[in-house]
């Protein structure tokens, strides 16, 4: 059954014939005249994921910008910003359904993460970057899809980045109050989740504000069958959480050309549940919850962020920007089992990051043509700690103690800090009114210490040392694309780029086999070269799509194997298809969807090629929706279908039967899904109501990250059904 509607979907998409995009830039046309057959006017929609000012129609390369609509109209009680994602992004994996975001790739490689042109993708990657924000703090968010070397590490599968709500300028003050509540399909009272969230803004000549809090707090979660579900004790789930969120701006006009704006959040998502793991159960084929948990620290998130954003549009006559910023963040995980005992650590990331990021735009004439030079210098430096708390538990894994009060934590990895420091020059030049190109370098210094330690609840003795050491290196990263309008409202483009991404060097360096210092560890900055061909078409009074070809390659990947990350030496390519498509008609109906197709090998020692495992490569993902609004009123239908695939796993059952097993790269037998939601919404006592079912159909799956995480950590337990059908409402007024 699920096969068949996955067809059925793919076949949908297919007949559209053309691919989507839903944010599209605007077309302006003034007039039925011989000017409006010269140009139609292309509306500026800000990109600023690319470093400087941007329309969709001048990148060469894949973009998106999803509104805060969109967003609002995705975001039901209790759900999180990797849901709502998931959901709009055509090349971005299933999100996990968990708290950590970890294997929601896009394209196959890591995604770099901003809040604001803030970067919260470091080397020590807790895979909680989309857990750091409410969906309602948002007001757009930018996605780049593919490898860009205009950032630093991280992006070497694309960006997005979130842009927080600002005061409203066209009202001295406003205000927002939003009531929600979502419940599971059963309406138990511990299955709720409810939200709360207040904004109140400013704005005059000189000086705008903006102060936004968002409290939700969510309850258990039920699957399919009804059974309440248990949280994944690898990376942490979202039921039984408390989440606070505030968020402040303030934005000054300094003068005619300059301004100044300063902005800080608080967030904590913070679990307190009695529904323990049940260790001991076996007649299941997953884990179950367990009622009486108690433990003193429950797993949570922390973070604090501040930044700070200047500009200056008459700069020696070019335009400056400069950012600064830093973030402290804490995560805290859940007691793992140290094989099969009643032994057990509880660890928790420490995390500084501080940072300043500069950019200078230049206009020049060339021939009586545009040439727009970028350039800038990046700093930032992260500091990484991790610790561990030893526990025992009673017999029924309930009860959770110090195993050793006199020591209560040792060190998980030794103490790290890792400096970046890169330059570049990015260059875009109209060569004639169709044809367009953009090419740059950059240049990127990392430098890497690490402090001594014995490893973590090991005896002090030489076999169990880690000695300091420091390690540097350096890449030149280059583009090239082109872009070349076919129409007014349509564009070709073709893009090479390289990204790199740094390896966690906390984590790799507290693995059990890694006997090394960090100089002879593996530790290197890994290099991708991204190649995408895409066509897209802008028209916001009908058809408007995009489809993009991609291939991208690395000579390195890190790959997580139990208790072990390493940096593996192997050639890796990726290559794939991404497409949507959205189309209006009858003046207040819309329908489209998206695809995204990914697939990609590495190479073993005999230059074999091997299919990667779904934690790197996404299984194919589809999408369909039909809209209706008019006059306030609108309904929404939306379906997301995931393809199962067994290719990874017969050929790791191959090897695994040649005696090959040292590929890391488990790999699950994928079971694909649908789920289909419903999401209205009405004027009502002179705000608005929402109103969203989630998997209407009440499908008992399990995602993607379930069945691979169980075979990441051979731990068939893990694999956890996810959430049935869901109701959510909200009301939200604004004045």
């Amino acid at each position: 059954m699920g096969k068949t509607q996955f067809s059925l979907c793919i076949l949908a998409v297919a007949i559209s014939s053309c691919l989507y995009a839903e944010d599209q830039t605007v077309i302006e046309i003034p007039s039925q005249n011989d000017a409006q057959k010269e140009a139609a006017k292309l509306d500026k929609i800000v990109m600023t994921a690319t470093r400087t000012p941007k329309s969709i129609a001048e990148i060469a390369g894949t973009v998106q910008n999803i509104k805060g609509e969109e967003i609002s109209q995705q975001a039901g009680a209790g759900r999180k910003v990797a849901d709502i994602l998931a959901q709009l992004v055509p090349s971005l994996a299933p999100s996990s359904g968990t708290s950590s975001n970890y294997g929601q790739t896009m394209r196959g490689r890591n995604v770099l993460i901003m809040i604001d042109g803030v970067s919260q993708t470091g080397s020590r990657d807790v895979a909680r970057q989309l857990n750091s924000i409410s969906p309602e703090m948002i007001d757009h968010i930018e996605v780049i899809s593919g490898a860009t070397s205009i950032y630093g590490s991280g992006a070497t599968g694309g960006i997005i980045n979130i842009i927080t709500k600002r005061a409203n300028p066209d009202k001295p003050v406003s205000f927002s109050t939003k009531l929600g509540i979502t419940s599971a399909d059963n309406f138990r009272a511990d299955g709720l989740a409810y939200e709360i969230g207040q904004t109140a803004s400013f704005s005059t000549d000189k000086v705008n504000g903006f102060l936004g809090a968002n409290f939700t707090s969510r309850g258990s979660q039920f699957d399919g069958n009804g059974d309440r579900i248990s949280l994944s004790p690898w990376q942490g789930s979202t039921m039984d959480t408390d989440t606070l969120d505030i968020n402040g701006r303030l934005g000054f006009n300094l003068t005619d050309t300059q301004t100044l704006s300063l902005g800080a959040q608080y967030y904590k998502d913070k679990q307190d549940t009695d529904y323990g793991v049940d260790y001991a159960n076996t007649t299941s084929d997953y884990y179950k919850p367990l009622k009486g948990q108690n433990l003193d620290n429950q797993p949570f998130t922390e973070r604090y962020a501040v930044n700070t954003q200047y500009q200056n549009s008459d700069f020696l006559a070019q335009t400056l920007n400069i950012e600064a910023y830093y973030r402290n963040e804490k995560s805290r995980f859940y007691p793992a089992r140290r094989s099969q005992t009643l032994n057990f650590s509880q660890s928790q990331s420490d995390i500084e990051y501080a940072g300043i990021r500069s950019t200078v735009q230049s206009d020049f004439k060339i021939a009586e043509r545009d040439l727009k030079l970028s350039y800038g210098l990046d700093y930032d430096v992260e500091w990484d700690h991790q610790y561990v708390d030893w526990l025992q538990s009673d017999s029924q894994f309930l009860t959770y103690t110090l195993s050793n009060p006199d020591n209560l934590t040792s060190d998980y990895g030794p103490d790290a800090k890792i400096q970046n420091l890169g330059v570049f020059l990015q260059g875009d030049y109209n060569l004639n009114d169709r044809l367009s190109f953009q090419s740059g370098i950059r240049y990127q210094y990392i430098k890497a210490d690490n402090d001594s330690y014995y490893r973590a609840g090991r005896v002090e003795s030489t076999a169990n040392f880690r000695p300091s050491g420091s390690t540097n290196s350096d890449k030149f990263l280059f583009n090239l694309g082109s872009v070349y309008k076919l129409t007014d409202t349509q564009q070709i483009f073709a893009n090479f780029s390289q990204g790199f991404s740094y390896p966690d060097v906390q984590r790799i360096l507290r693995g059990n086999s890694l006997k090394a210092a960090i100089d002879t560890s593996g530790v290197a900055p890994i290099s991708v070269n991204s190649y995408e061909l895409g066509w897209r078409l802008n028209n916001d009074n009908g058809l408007s799509s995009t489809l993009t070809s991609f291939y991208n390659t690395s000579d390195k990947f890190v790959s997580f194997a139990n208790s072990d990350v390493l940096v593996v030496n192997t050639d890796q390519r990726i290559y794939g298809l991404e497409a949507s498509v959205s189309y209006p008609f009858m003046e207040n109906y819309k329908v489209g969807g998206t695809l995204g197709y990914t697939r990609g090998q590495y190479k073993d020692a005999a230059n074999n090629w091997h299919e990667l495992n779904a934690f790197i490569v996404s299984p194919m993902k589809g999408t369909l929706f039909a809209e209706w609004n008019q006059n306030g009123y609108g309904l929404r239908v939306q379906a997301l279908a995931i393809n199962g695939t067994s290719k990874a796993y017969k050929d790791d059952q191959k090897l695994n039967a040649m005696g090959y097993n040292n590929d890391y790269n488990s790999a699950a037998d994928i079971k694909g899904y649908t789920t289909m939601d419903v999401l209205a919404h009405f004027p009502a006592y002179k705000g608005r109501i929402d109103f969203g079912v989630y998997n209407i159909w009440n499908r008992q799956y399990k995602t993607v990250f379930a069945q691979q995480a169980a075979v990441t950590n051979s731990n068939s337990y893990l694999d956890i059904p996810a959430q049935g059908r869901t109701f959510a409402l909200a009301y939200t007024i604004n004045y």
